[in-house]
């Protein structure tokens, strides 16, 4: 291929890329789709000698699929196809769309190069901004067969394209149709019983559900039936269980504190009163010790009183004694010896003689008996209350 041919095809390659970006601006694209495009584009404009043809086939390729299918497709989303040849990959694919009636056709494209051709005598060639150089009737000619060769190249590649693309459209109507029909009977066998049995295993799940360490998949569980096929659903659906799941560590964590503030203040109430019942019994046990001692106090004085009277009784029954027995034979005897009698020799006496007053002898008793109690009050200590 001659040097002039390439020049034809970047025009041509000109030509289809207005044609583009005029539909582009009428009907956009997706931002995906319009990321695509530009690294192909950047791909196209590195194309070089015979690759300028399968370039020019490539685009018109893009075109086609922009504008029937509304977004680009294989070859073109497959970034990997960007390392490939374009020879390989034209004829892997062989296209899909036709081009839009309003395009440049390739013959006009190619006359117009035929133009730029014959304009290079006169120096008004648009391809070559640099100094003109003449061009031979021979040379001409054999640039202009070629031109021709190449426009009958386009033609048939261009029915092949026509012919590709209403295989392509059939086979996907086709496809589609199954991928329909499929669907609807899937939809229709879908049984009730696979949703119940999925709603209690859901149910199963949250009542065994640890907390936040594991994950509940609640919601999940129980579109499992409908979520089997849908994949962008099932991410919906999984981003609602970690919401649900989030939402309900909440409410455990809210319920565990406001228990665990219950059961403080009940333990603080329990705590007072229990100090409260303390002190009082402590006030309690101090009053009864205080009566005690005071008790303990009024029987030793009672008992120091009655040993005082029990002593003055039995030295006035030892007079009374003495006074009875008479003194006659008192006066037979030395007035020292009588003198040197004790007290206690006395009361045997008396006790002996039977003289004994019976208000002493219930003073004695009474005596005794507070003695006992006296003994049995000293037996018990403040701290056994």
């Amino acid at each position: 291929m001659t040097q002039l041919s390439e020049i034809a095809l970047d025009s041509h390659f000109a030509s289809q890329l207005r044609s583009l970006q005029s539909y582009s601006k009428e009907h956009p694209v997706s931002q995906d789709d319009h990321d695509i495009s530009q690294r192909w584009m950047q791909h196209f404009q590195n194309a070089k000698g015979l690759d300028k043809f399968a370039r020019n086939c490539m685009l018109l390729m893009m075109f086609d699929q922009l504008r029937d299918l509304g977004h680009l497709s294989k070859p073109f989303t497959d970034l990997k196809n960007l390392i490939r040849p374009m020879d390989d990959l034209l004829n892997e694919y062989h296209g899909t769309t036709t081009m839009e009636e309003g395009q440049l056709s390739p013959v006009e494209d190619i006359q117009d190069s035929d133009t730029n051709v014959s304009n290079y005598g006169s120096g008004s060639s648009g391809f070559s901004p640099g100094t003109p150089y003449p061009i031979s009737t021979n040379e001409f000619e054999s640039i202009k067969r070629s031109n021709q060769d190449l426009l009958k190249e386009i033609d048939s590649l261009h029915s092949r394209t026509v012919e590709t693309e209403k295989l392509y459209l059939s086979k996907s109507q086709i496809l589609e149709k199954q991928i329909a029909e499929k669907s609807a009977v899937a939809k229709t066998k879908l049984p009730q019983e696979g949703i119940y049995q999925s709603c209690r295993a859901a149910c199963q799940l949250l009542k065994n559900w640890p907390g936040e360490s594991v994950r509940l998949n609640f919601l999940a569980t129980c579109l499992e039936p409908f979520l089997q096929n849908d994949m962008i659903t099932s991410l919906q659906v999984s981003e609602l269980d970690l919401s649900l799941e989030n939402t309900l560590n909440a409410m455990v964590k809210r319920a565990c504190s406001r228990r665990d503030e219950n059961v403080r203040m009940l333990y603080d109430h329990i705590l007072c009163q229990e100090k409260n019942d303390l002190k009082e019994k402590e006030d309690k046990v101090r009053r009864l010790q205080e009566s005690t001692r005071l008790e303990r106090q009024r029987l030793r004085a009672l008992a120091e009183d009655l040993k005082r009277r029990e002593n003055f009784i039995w030295r006035h029954q030892a007079v009374a004694t003495l006074a009875i027995a008479g003194l006659s034979s008192n006066d037979q005897r030395s007035p020292s010896s009588t003198n040197l009698k004790c007290e206690s020799c006395l009361k045997e006496m008396s006790i002996r003689k039977g003289h004994m007053d019976p208000i002493g002898r219930s003073s004695k008793g009474d005596v005794v008996d507070l003695e006992k109690l006296s003994d049995a009050l000293s037996d018990l200590s403040i701290d056994k209350w």
